[in-house]
């Protein structure tokens, strides 16, 4: 049972992480109608920059984080304007393109200047130290206890930002009719700038977050973690912020389970089974989608 308990703890963890960047790439969604693969490979160059500050600051944790979140806003915010003008013609296709081509090049800046294209690991000072919480039988890292009180924290921010603040109702205003929100005075360029620098700031948030529960970094996790972002998406629905969130934490205790109770490598074939049977009997999504 206490095994159990902790892999729980766990789950939800990752689920959380799961959580957070799904709800940006939906607030993207939002407002700009498109599925920014390419914001989980900013948020592995995001981890990087705050790598090479840590190594270069004599491990200053309070730096490196600083500028994590700048790296993180800014990046994602000079999106946007590439985006917009594909947006406007309603070009879908093009902005999927576009999005890929983001992760690519941010996946070759980590191959040809990171570690020379290495995986790498980030210090005991960023992890929480590595310690633990005993209760009783039970041990359970402090850095995913952490990490799922922080998502929690930023989650209910956000809700409350998109659903009862001005700026949060002309986001969603804009991903039920573009041009009725645009006649009703509602900036096209300012709310997407907002939406995207939004999800930036969520890119620091969840780059401190992967590296207390993973602790390492390479350039193949982008894919890894867009991915599963995307399939995410589809599955609670999409533009669907509350649905997204619960899927993510579902399916991420989903996994931790798999992975501790059942032989062999099934996590990824139940994870990824689950999501297509969901797909297939709702194609709008689990939740529904706000598109």
């Amino acid at each position: 049972m206490q095994g159990f308990i902790a892999q729980v703890i766990t789950g939800l963890a990752t689920g959380a992480i799961y959580a957070l960047l799904v709800l940006a790439m939906n607030v993207m969604v939002l407002v700009r109608d498109i599925v920014h693969q390419g914001f989980a490979n900013i948020c592995m160059v995001t981890m990087a920059v705050g790598w090479i500050v840590l190594n270069h600051s004599g491990e200053n944790v309070v730096l490196s984080v600083i500028v994590m979140f700048i790296v993180g806003t800014a990046l994602t915010a000079a999106t946007e304007p590439l985006f917009r003008p594909l947006c406007k013609r309603g070009a879908t296709l093009e902005t999927i393109v576009l999005a890929m081509g983001v992760g690519i090049i941010c996946t070759e800046v980590m191959s040809q200047f990171v570690n020379n294209g290495g995986n790498f690991a980030y210090p005991e000072s960023m992890r929480g130290g590595g310690a633990t919480l005993t209760i009783g039988l039970i041990r359970l890292s402090v850095a995913n206890i952490v990490t799922l009180i922080l998502a929690v924290v930023v989650a209910i921010i956000l809700m409350r930002v998109m659903y009862h603040t001005q700026t949060g109702r002309s986001m969603r205003a804009m991903s039920q009719n573009l041009r009725v929100s645009q006649m009703l005075g509602i900036p096209f360029g300012k709310t997407g700038i907002i939406g995207f620098a939004i999800s930036g700031i969520l890119a620091g948030v969840i780059s401190l977050m992967l590296i207390m529960t993973i602790g390492t970094n390479g350039p193949s996790l982008g894919d890894t973690f867009g991915t599963k972002a995307v399939v995410l998406m589809l599955f609670a629905g999409m533009g669907n912020l509350k649905g997204g969130l619960f899927s993510c934490l579902l399916m991420g205790l989903v996994e931790s389970l798999a992975l501790a109770y059942l032989p062999g490598s099934w996590t990824e074939v139940i994870f990824y089974g689950i999501m297509m049977a969901i797909i297939i009997w709702k194609p709008d999504g689990l939740f529904g989608s706000n598109k």
